[in-house]
């Protein structure tokens, strides 16, 4: 069913229709009476031909948008989504590849027995997609184009299906997905959240084993990402064991850039468990290290997969101690415990500058020298009502001047009004805020997409005990702060399970600048409640208890929050590296580059050229970025490359000058993420199914599928408004008969003589 609709961009249709009727009033009043005298017919023909070129012209000035609507009813489709990783060359079940089908001729079969070929072949009826690192439309028709599927990517990214199909549901009426996956994702987001953002139900048939084999796994590499020269820390090692017997026995061992800097024999916890070993890492030199962990099992039967028992991490490594300057409006709880955290690292130089009653600190003031090199600058409950303009000033001229890194604790003793001198430098506007004495107890609530920010980032044993939300509270006064637009609000204050609507943690990167910021105070008491009050107050008796101090999530936040704000990776004009760290051998390798000029404005035009560097390599290999949009630039190794370490060094030139450089490495068939948990991830693919109302199957079970689709009130017709406009100010030909009308007017008074 089609519809026409009229509407203007400039007045109103009674505006517009009363002009068209004054022009046709005029038109008709002219040709009343002429000089000399004509016909009827050719006076109609002359107030026609006025009328119409009036109207014309009437239309370009108004502006009209003609809208066609197209409504038509469409019949629900079926979206089949398949997984294209390698993990599913992974056996259905058990360990034997050679006894046992493997996942991908698994899934082929019973996508063909479930739905059944007349069905596939049909594209009204369903429509197949494969996913790894991205999700593409399958070529060709189903069931004979599933050859195309080799099951040989090194990523699987279960969220851009969902995020591909947004785009599709806008043209089609996708009633349902039938997704064909082992669930575990090695890549982009958890796939629950954009799933429910969707709306569609999710059909979701597992692949694989649910039940843990008996196997031996290093699950995990922890460290910190920035390091420095001659200043040891710690490198936790875990292990994760399915099915250990008494008796089992492993060696760990740890390499930096090859060289062997730690080995542990460690007996295995009896059943399922983590066990984690703790070695030193004291880096010698400044740049990129390699980490290695590797597990070797005493006994092989024991180890279900040699692919998983091998990891990587790199440590940037700086050569300079970072020096952190503390400005407090007055002593309190969260000055104590900050300033003990830092001041007991070797790494780190600290000063603090603590307010008196009047202006002055009891340090001393504090001088344009003693601050000169801050790499952090710390705010807690500063300014205050007495703080010297001279003061203000100086921390200005530090984050505002200078764009230093700030993290910002509030106090009740704040002063608001001489805050917004800082304004500029805060991740949050003050311009409705207003100063307010009453205190909330308020909980932490990290927002779904942010419990994987670097800054709340735990180690694995860590995160099922440091639940952020489970934390002590803050508390918080009435005042109200508004995010501002380029900031990021990582957590939000609730009040007995209830959100507030006022964000508690706020980070902000702009330019060579990077904050965060608390709404709340009070974070002392996450050094109290973090792994066990036992072990937390021992920690502050006379005989400190290092390690029970350093697991306290205080500690954790304080770590975290450090590192992104010190770290100047992204603040660099010129970033070139790869899309991973890790690929496998003869994987494609993409490049990603980002060029900007000196007021961090994108660039575009300029020559950004790669070189790749390795052993495997006998010349450097020599790469140019293509340009795409916005000071962003490409290229890709399509052939990949030989298992091995590799190093890249880039330059970007604008004009034949050099606007920066940039450098890295990464890893080529080391270990591929693919085959670190061979088992079906059952628990995120019942999520899936559960919370956007669909089902979850095995290929055992999943003969109901499609009786239990089309039984959904989900499934069904819709109608589809296919909305186009046609406006007046881009219709030229408009003009152009506007001016043939006048011109014909004109042609026949003129032959007549009129005058």
């Amino acid at each position: 069913m089609n519809a026409l609709s009229l509407s203007l961009t400039s007045g109103s249709l009674w505006l517009f229709f009363l002009a068209l009727l004054a022009g046709f009033g005029l038109s008709v009043w002219t040709y009343r009476r002429t000089v000399p005298k004509t016909t009827p017919v050719r006076r109609r023909i002359l107030i026609t031909l006025r009328s119409l070129g009036l109207a014309l012209l009437l239309f370009v000035l108004f502006q009209p948008v003609l809208t066609l609507t197209k409504t038509s009813e469409l019949t629900p489709h079926i979206a089949l989504a398949l997984d294209n990783s390698k993990s599913m060359r992974l056996p259905e079940a058990g360990t034997d590849t050679a006894s046992s089908k493997n996942r991908r001729t698994a899934m082929l079969a019973n996508v063909t027995e479930v739905i059944g070929a007349n069905v596939l072949s049909n594209p009204e009826k369903l429509n197949t997609y494969f996913f790894s690192e991205q999700t593409e439309a399958l070529g060709g028709t189903p069931p004979h184009s599933f050859d195309s599927l080799k099951a040989d990517a090194s990523v699987t990214d279960i969220s851009s299906i969902f995020s591909y199909l947004q785009n599709e549901e806008k043209t089609k009426n996708i009633g349902a997905i039938v997704l064909y996956s082992d669930g575990a994702y090695t890549g982009g987001s958890n796939p629950v959240y954009s799933a429910e953002k969707l709306g569609i139900p999710v059909y979701a048939v597992g692949l694989g084993d649910s039940t843990e084999i008996r196997d031996i796994a290093l699950s995990e590499i922890f460290t910190n990402e920035v390091a420095t020269i001659n200043v040891s820390q710690p490198v936790d090692v875990t292990i994760h064991s399915v099915g250990a017997k008494s008796g089992d026995r492993v060696t760990v061992s740890l390499f930096a850039e090859g060289e062997k800097i730690g080995e542990e024999p460690l007996s295995l916890k009896e059943g399922t468990g983590d066990n984690t070993l703790t070695f030193t890492f004291t880096p010698k030199k400044e740049g990129t290290v390699k980490l290695t962990a590797k597990v070797t099992p005493s006994d092989p039967a024991s180890n279900a997969t040699e692919k998983n028992d091998l990891r990587i991490s790199y440590v940037n490594v700086l050569k300079n101690k970072f020096r952190i300057v503390l400005f407090a409006g007055s002593p309190s709880s969260d000055v104590s415990f900050i300033r003990e955290y830092f001041e007991g690292r070797k790494e780190i130089e600290f000063v603090s500058y603590v307010q008196k009653q009047g202006a002055e600190f009891y340090e001393g003031n504090p001088t344009e020298e003693k601050v000169r090199d801050a790499d952090l600058v710390i705010l807690i409950g500063f300014p205050i009502s007495s703080t010297s303009n001279e003061s203000l000033a100086l921390v200005r001229k530090l984050l505002v001047g200078q764009s230093r890194p700030m993290l910002f604790i509030p106090s009740r003793m704040l002063d608001l009004d001489k805050l917004r001198t800082l304004e500029d430098a805060m991740p949050f506007s003050l311009k409705n805020a207003r100063p307010s004495n009453n205190e909330l107890k308020v909980s932490t609530a990290l927002e779904p997409d942010k419990k994987d920010n670097p800054i709340f980032r735990a180690k694995s044993e860590q995160t099922s005990q440091t639940k952020w939300e489970s934390l002590a509270p803050l508390i918080k006064t009435e005042t109200h702060f508004v995010a501002k637009p380029e900031s990021e609000v990582l957590a939000e204050a609730t009040l007995q399970g209830v959100k507030l609507g006022d964000p508690l943690v706020i980070s902000r990167t702009i330019g060579r600048s990077r904050q965060v910021a608390f709404t709340g105070y009070g974070l002392w008491q996450w050094k109290l409640t973090s792994f066990g009050r036992e072990k937390a107050f021992a920690s502050l008796s006379r005989k400190k208890d290092s390690t029970a101090a350093s697991e306290s999530a205080l500690d954790i936040f304080l770590g975290n929050a450090t590192r992104w704000l010190v770290t100047h990776d992204d603040q660099k004009r010129v970033r070139i590296a790869p899309t991973r760290k890790l690929y496998d051998a003869g994987e494609k390798i993409e490049f990603s580059g980002q060029i900007y000029d000196e007021s961090f404005l994108p660039v575009d035009g300029a020559i950004v050229t790669l070189k790749v560097m390795g052993v495997k390599l006998s010349s450097p290999m020599e790469l140019t970025l293509e340009p795409l949009s916005n000071g962003r630039y490409s290229a890709k190794l399509l052939q990949g490359l030989a298992a091995g370490d590799y190093t890249y060094s880039g330059e970007a030139k604008l004009d034949g000058k050099i606007l920066g450089t940039d450098g890295g490495r990464f890893n080529v068939g080391d270990y591929s993420p693919e085959f670190a948990e061979p088992r079906m991830r059952s628990d995120i693919l019942r999520d899936l199914a559960e919370r956007t109302g669909g089902k979850f199957y095995t290929p055992q079970t999943a003969s109901t599928l499609m009786k239990d689709i089309e039984a959904s009130s989900n499934f069904h017709a819709k109608k589809f408004e296919e909305k186009k406009d046609y406006e007046g100010r881009n219709m030229w030909p408009l003009l152009v008969l506007a001016v043939m009308f006048f011109s014909t007017e004109w042609f026949i008074r003129k032959r007549t003589g009129m005058l």
